[in-house]
């Protein structure tokens, strides 16, 4: 064999040898990868068990939020506000109000403007208490204003009432304009068809195809058998 040929087949050799190690050393890389993917998950498994099982132990409720005390910056009213407001309601005969009742009273809703409003409508003896009542019942000043244009002599409580009840100003002077009276829309017709969502659309309705106007009773029977 030449010279020659013997180095081009120990040169063959030698490629292949790097080769192989090049394929193994591949293989040795990728399993040690892998063995590190492995590791960090199980780190990870471990470190998410032990911040769950820390976190159940510890009471937090002492703690001051940031986030509330934002929150707590934002809703504080104004001071300038707050002064206006009790110089307000002073004048409208509810006394001299401390800084923490006329904050309890803007966050129950409960402002001079709409006050001022619901006594300039006559309602000049209304309480702190059922200002706030107000509010609770979505008693406006506008509705309050309405109803006493449309005929209504509501008191302080059948105003709360009706609200709660569902009635609208808006209602009440749709079914006036079918023509039913005020002797007919009483307070307590006009919670019993809100209470059964009658509409003036189903007023309607009904005196197209009958030609006549249907009593309130028979609004009423009619939605309860309609549902």
């Amino acid at each position: 064999m030449s010279t020659k040929f013997r180095n081009l087949k120990n040169d063959l050799k030698d490629l292949e040898d790097d080769s192989v190690s090049q394929l193994n050393q591949g293989s040795l890389d990728k399993n040690s990868n892998s063995g590190k993917l492995s590791n960090y998950i199980l780190l990870f498994a471990f470190i998410a068990t032990l911040t769950f099982y820390v976190g159940s132990r510890i009471d937090f409720s002492g703690i001051d939020n940031p986030i509330d005390r934002i929150e707590q910056a934002i809703n504080e009213p104004n001071e300038e506000l707050l002064q206006g407001m009790g110089t307000w309601m002073t004048d409208m005969g509810y006394g001299e109000l401390s800084r923490e009742e006329l904050i309890d009273l803007r966050r129950e809703g409960v402002t001079a403007t709409e006050t001022q409003k619901l006594h300039d409508i006559g309602y000049t003896d209304i309480t702190l208490n059922q200002l706030v009542e107000f509010q609770n019942a979505g008693v406006s000043a506008d509705y309050a204003r309405m109803m006493k244009e449309l005929g209504y002599t509501l008191s302080i409580e059948e105003l709360a009432e009706t609200r709660r009840a569902g009635v609208t100003a808006y209602f009440t002077s749709r079914m006036m304009d079918l023509g039913y009276t005020k002797e007919e829309l009483t307070k307590e017709n006009l919670m019993r068809m809100s209470g059964v969502e009658v509409t003036d659309r189903t007023a309607a309705r009904l005196i197209e195809q009958r030609g006549e106007r249907p009593t309130i009773d028979e609004l009423v029977r009619d939605r309860i058998s309609n549902q």
